[in-house]
């Protein structure tokens, strides 16, 4: 006896289909992650709070003043992607769209080594990294070891 597929055809198209749909990378499974920006933190005065961050490709960082003053801009960021520039005293997010490694700061307090990094998957740019970060430090007179604690943590 011959016994009739209960399941149409088409239904099992539609949850197939979905199924791809949530199954795939990228920005369905994106996270906002927050940056604050403050005067003072448990990482110390003038800091990015976290100043080190892992994140994957499409996560978006969400800088967050709790003070005046404070704006965040790049110093580095891997082949093909865009560097930026926030506004100061304003949330500002960045789409992280290429693997590597990300070094930021805010323009006003650099000095004073509120700077950060972000890792985006793999390492791609380490030694540039590295090498940016030690150029910057050298005008670094507050907090100078932040930059080298935060690409200790890179792996």
């Amino acid at each position: 006896m011959k016994t009739q597929n209960r399941f149409p055809a088409a239904l099992l198209a539609a949850a197939l289909c979905a199924g791809c749909f949530s199954l795939g990378g990228g920005a369905a499974n994106a996270a906002d992650i927050e940056v604050k920006m403050s005067d003072n933190s448990s990482e110390g005065p003038m800091a990015f709070t976290p100043s080190f961050i892992k994140a994957n490709v499409g996560d978006v960082l969400v800088f967050t003043p709790l003070n005046k003053g404070h704006d965040t801009a790049s110093l580095l960021v891997p082949a093909g992607a865009a560097a930026w520039k926030g506004p100061f005293d304003k949330p500002f997010r960045v789409k992280l769209e290429k693997e590597g490694v990300y070094l930021f700061a805010c323009d006003s307090h650099k000095s004073m080594g509120m700077v950060g990094v972000a890792q985006v998957g793999k390492p791609t740019n380490l030694d540039a990294a590295k090498r940016k970060a030690t150029e910057e430090s050298a005008a670094i007179f507050l907090n100078k070891e932040r930059f080298s604690k935060a690409l200790d943590q890179v792996h």
